[in-house]
């Protein structure tokens, strides 16, 4: 794991973080996480500044086979599918929020509470909802008190 010389800093909530062997974890500067769950089987990036609100999960793996034959047996692990994570500079990621493999979110990008992250996010966006999808571009004005609730929680 490399992280900057500011560190991570977190709440006093425990933080789950596994990196598997041939993994590569990168955590920026001035990172805010609490109660936050990263996976890393292939690499995740995690930029400056970059917020997760309590109970986040980054992860970019499934984990296991997709095909049923090859979960019972030692081939699941070697046909799990995996790539990597990108999260940009200034990202807020709410709480609750999952962030699947494969998936780029753009620097200064809003992920509201409880999102499931599938595709990946440009930057200066708010997304939010399960599949996360565009609520609005960050200059488009004020979010609906709806919104704010969520993205702030």
């Amino acid at each position: 794991m490399r992280n900057g010389p500011h560190g991570v800093s977190r709440s006093s909530q425990r933080c789950l973080i596994s990196v598997d062997r041939d993994g590569v974890l990168r955590i920026g500067n001035r990172v805010g996480v609490s109660n936050t769950v990263i996976i890393c089987t292939r690499s995740v990036t995690i930029g400056d500044d970059v917020k997760a609100g309590f109970g986040v999960h980054i992860m970019d793996t499934d984990f296991h086979a997709l095909d049923p034959e090859a979960r019972r047996g030692a081939e699941d692990r070697l046909q799990r599918r995996s790539a990597p994570v990108r999260i940009g500079n200034n990202v807020f990621l709410g709480a609750g929020a999952f962030i699947l493999k494969g998936v780029s979110i753009g620097d200064n990008a809003v992920v509201g509470a409880r999102s499931v992250v599938t595709r990946s996010i440009p930057s200066n966006e708010v997304w939010a909802g399960n599949p996360a999808r565009r609520i609005r571009g960050l200059e488009e004005g004020k979010v609906s008190p709806m919104m704010e609730r969520s993205v702030h929680a």
